[in-house]
């Protein structure tokens, strides 16, 4: 998503066998002259529902330079995935207004 107030890329998806999370790297950028806060919400990968809600949001100041973060969840690495779905909200970091409320689906193709 890239509009005239924000830019928000997923960068990639893994899993690290070791820890058995399953990772999530995002590349943001806040185009507003205000502060906000990126709250992640409920994610559902294929039948297990995740809720990220009661994580810190990821805080960027106004006008702010593309900054990178990542995510995770517990997941086992054998888990089959088809289908992700990832439920954000954008907050004013001052008024905790809601300035957006987005949701992206990630469908696993084989190629």
């Amino acid at each position: 998503m890239n509009d005239n107030d924000f830019y928000l890329k997923i960068m990639g998806i893994y899993f690290n066998e070791a820890t058995e999370e399953m990772f999530f790297s995002f590349d943001t950028q806040n185009k507003l002259n205000r502060n906000i806060n990126i709250q992640l919400g409920q994610w559902r990968i294929d039948d297990s529902i995740y809720n990220l809600s009661h994580e810190k949001p990821q805080y960027l100041e106004k006008f702010s330079v593309v900054r990178g973060f990542q995510k995770y969840v517990k997941r086992t690495y054998l888990e089959e995935w088809d289908k992700t779905t990832i439920e954000i909200k954008i907050f004013d970091a001052e008024t905790n207004i809601i300035i957006r409320e987005l949701e992206f689906q990630i469908n696993k193709h084989y190629t």
